[in-house]
């Protein structure tokens, strides 16, 4: 069996768009392929879509990318998606999964009816743009099920059309999927839900499979070790760390930084604290004072692990969430975590009883009491992480996250229909 997944991208996103997917297969059961648009591995597996920029489509490809931009067409204009059929990467697959289809114009959901009628297609909800007019998540706004109308509170992009394009979306959708034989991928109940709500979606096969880790990578770890590892050998026993993932302030809008800001305020440390922040800590200088700042940028594999193991607790405060795969990640290295209610994510960690506990969204003094409370007390805070590790094995791993789609493949070409 063949599988070739498409997607933005390969080595970013790795962990939840199918590039390691092959890892613990056997070839012979099994072979997987990837299409990107953005080609970042050496990988002979991986078929690059970006034509060549010395090549004859690299001026049309770019000038239609700045039309869909400028228009805020949502990648509709990426008609080369329509000549799969043609290349060999998709005539030698038995079946073809989507994954995150929808940060550039490479591929256009108008080629779904064609593509769905040559040969099996799985697609993974990462998120709401599949069944809003444009939105990956529309926050409050439930315009969305009923077809986006009127003047969007929520544009994506910056396009001329950015306001009242969402509904036209929203139609062409609907008239595409009509359209399409598909199978959906969701990775937690709450994307679930939201999938059954869909006027768009709603009436297609939805298929419930979390993502999973690499449990011998994400594995509790001596803290001490863990630490030194990171060049933070100079904190003493006893001094304490939170460790997240920090997004630019200027362009977050689902992490819930500002509120994990305002939490970090009010919060009081009894003991030296360090912020461990990943990815980007550029909006939690100012509060240098008060903590020690380690910004350790954008890291993976072996440096994750030792950071999300160095940690006392991980927070995740996010505010739109589709699964939050980083917090499975620091629950498998036995590191409780602490989320907004609202989201996928207590469902996730299984809070409250689970791998960490979850508090009302958007509200920092309550973030702030529950830092303070869970460090204060090793007893909860050693038993929240046991139990987290406890649900990592039961229910994450990333064995049991391949054999599901194996299964789900296999299904599809006994049953094609």
């Amino acid at each position: 069996m063949n599988v070739l997944h498409v997607s933005e991208t390969d080595l970013v996103g790795g962990r939840f768009n199918g590039y390691y997917m092959q890892q613990g297969v056997d070839p012979a059961e099994c072979t997987f392929g990837m299409a990107v648009w953005s080609k970042k591995s050496g990988n002979p597996a991986v078929y690059a879509l970006r034509p060549p920029r010395a090549g004859i489509l690299r001026t049309p490809r770019a000038a239609l990318q700045l039309l869909d931009r400028g228009l805020c067409l949502g990648g509709l204009t990426g008609l080369g998606s329509l000549a799969y059929p043609l290349r060999s990467f998709f005539r030698q697959a038995d079946v073809v999964h989507l994954q995150l289809v929808h940060n550039d114009a490479y591929f256009s959901i108008l080629a779904l009816p064609l593509l769905s009628r040559a040969k099996p297609i799985v697609w993974t909800i990462h998120d709401f743009w599949a069944f809003t007019g444009m939105c990956t998540y529309p926050f409050d706004c439930e315009r969305w099920l009923a077809g986006c109308q009127g003047r969007c509170p929520h544009p994506r992009g910056r396009g001329i059309t950015r306001h009242w394009i969402p509904a036209v979306h929203w139609w062409v959708k609907r008239a595409t999927y009509k359209h399409s034989r598909l199978s959906l991928v969701v990775a937690s109940q709450f994307m679930r839900e939201q999938v059954a709500r869909s006027p768009l979606l709603g009436h297609l096969p939805c298929h419930l499979i979390p993502f999973g880790v690499d449990l011998s990578l994400f594995s509790p770890r001596p803290r001490a070790e863990a630490r030194a590892a990171l060049g933070l050998a100079g904190i003493r026993e006893g001094e304490h760390i939170l460790a997240f993932r920090g997004s630019p302030q200027k362009v977050d809008q689902y992490k819930g930084m500002a509120w994990l800001r305002e939490a970090l305020e009010l919060y009081e440390p009894t003991v030296p604290t360090t912020l461990l922040i990943m990815q980007d800590a550029s909006g939690f200088w100012p509060l240098s004072k008060k903590y020690r700042i380690v910004d350790l940028g954008w890291v993976d594999g072996e440096v994750l692990a030792n950071a999300l193991s160095a940690a006392d607790l991980f927070l995740m405060p996010s505010v739109q969430e589709a699964f939050g795969l980083m917090a499975v990640e620091a629950m498998a290295c036995g590191t409780p975590v602490i989320v907004f209610e609202g989201t996928s994510l207590p469902e996730v960690i299984r809070a409250p009883e689970g791998g960490g506990t979850a508090v009302p969204m958007k509200d920092s003094r309550a973030l702030a009491e529950e830092i303070a409370r869970l460090l204060a007390d090793d007893k909860a805070r050693e038993g929240l992480g046991r139990r987290a590790r406890e649900i990592a094995e039961r229910e994450y791993p990333h064995s049991l996250y391949v054999r599901r789609h194996l299964e789900l493949y296999r299904s599809l070409l006994e049953n094609p229909q």
